[in-house]
């Protein structure tokens, strides 16, 4: 009896692979708190699709782990740009939808842009202890770079003048770190921060998540 030849079909191909790496599903935790930054009713303008195709999006920040969405829009809804619940009350009042992709500052409107740092300097205040906590108890990341040094216009001196300080009595707001310290705004430089891991313009990420959700 001839032996029936196999034909020849080539190493086996990883699942997942056949267009490239399969990309991470995004997904945002019913409980994470979220604030609208802009609504694209009509979709993104540069998209090549007829308007009724195009899908209604909400540009999106979660809190507080600082990660940037695209999420579907229900475009009859209420909503409205600054709105602030949670993922799990957007989606209940059907004012959100799915997850389309987690996206990088590059990719925000204009207006997102204009309204982020501001958004920011207010949501940080909702999570003050955690915050303080940083002051208090940062550390060095390198022999040569202290984690406070990260923090947009602190230097060598301004660290010091923090490590002195929380030395003799702990920090316990950012009100106490405005009249113990030479840094008049906490807030700020925290939202600048988070701006620059936003625009991946670092190599140590401090409060974002958007690189380890990759």
């Amino acid at each position: 009896m001839m032996e029936r030849r196999d034909r020849y079909r080539g190493p086996p191909r990883r699942r997942g692979y056949r267009n490239g790496p399969r990309k991470k599903k995004q997904f945002i935790k019913k409980f994470r708190e979220v604030v609208i930054l802009d609504l694209l009713i009509h979709g993104h303008l540069e998209e090549d699709k007829p308007s009724w195709a195009k899908t209604p999006i909400a540009q999106v920040l979660t809190f507080p782990d600082f990660v940037l969405y695209e999420v579907k829009l229900n475009k009859n809804s209420d909503i409205q740009v600054q709105e602030h619940k949670t993922y799990e009350e957007f989606v209940n009042e059907d004012k959100l939808r799915d997850v389309l992709k987690k996206i990088d500052y590059k990719e925000l409107t204009s207006t997102s842009k204009a309204l982020i740092q501001p958004i920011l300097e207010k949501e940080v205040l909702n999570y003050e202890e955690e915050f303080i906590n940083f002051f208090n108890n940062s550390t060095s990341i390198t022999p040569r770079m202290h984690a406070l040094k990260l923090l947009p216009g602190i230097g060598q001196k301004h660290m010091w003048e923090i490590l002195e300080t929380r030395e003799r009595q702990k920090f316990v707001t950012f009100q106490d770190i405005s009249d113990r310290t030479s840094i008049s705004s906490p807030t700020k430089l925290i939202a600048q921060r988070i701006i620059k891991e936003l625009q991946r313009d670092v190599k140590y990420y401090l409060f974002s998540k958007t690189q380890k959700y990759e």
